[in-house]
């Protein structure tokens, strides 16, 4: 139960990924054409940083994620590169799956596509590829910058 406390926590204090990096004027169109998904066997950086700084409304870097994070296996653990995150209508994988993201070898989860945030709240839910492990928050998030609340102390891991 203390995961999903700590999971609960950490999304009631954030904000949206709109407030994420620094303030950059006239974010160019063509960062925003380019698509992106996580995939399992792809690589990717900054593992445990909100990616959405970079990768967000107010960032630099090619394509603007939707949703995007860190997955580990414990809070002291390293990134996890099988895990598995989906985004669905209702508590721990219920109602209807909206998302599902596999993390690249990095243990980075991220897509630039079209989410229904923040009109719709998603239930966030973790699994392993390798295992019947798995963690979820019991309430919904209206942000897909999971890295925003979920660094430090507070990860997206499987504890």
């Amino acid at each position: 139960m203390a995961p999903v406390l700590a999971l609960m926590t950490g999304a009631w204090a954030c904000g949206s990924s709109e407030e994420e990096g620094p303030s950059v004027a006239g974010r160019s169109p063509a960062l925003d054409s380019v698509s992106l998904k996580s995939q399992r066997d792809g690589t990717s950086h900054e593992a445990g940083a909100n990616c959405m700084a970079c990768h967000g409304p107010n960032g630099t870097a090619p394509g603007l994620f939707t949703v995007a994070g860190t997955a580990f296996a414990s809070p002291e653990g390293p990134p996890l590169s099988d895990a598995v995150v989906t985004l669905s209508t209702a508590p721990n994988g219920g109602g209807t799956v909206v998302l599902t993201l596999e993390a690249d070898a990095s243990g980075n989860f991220y897509t630039t596509e079209t989410m229904p945030f923040p009109e719709q709240s998603l239930f966030p839910r973790l699994t392993r590829r390798t295992s019947t492990a798995f963690n979820f928050m019991s309430f919904p998030t209206m942000s897909g910058a999971c890295n925003s609340c979920h660094a430090g102390n507070n990860p997206v891991d499987l504890e």
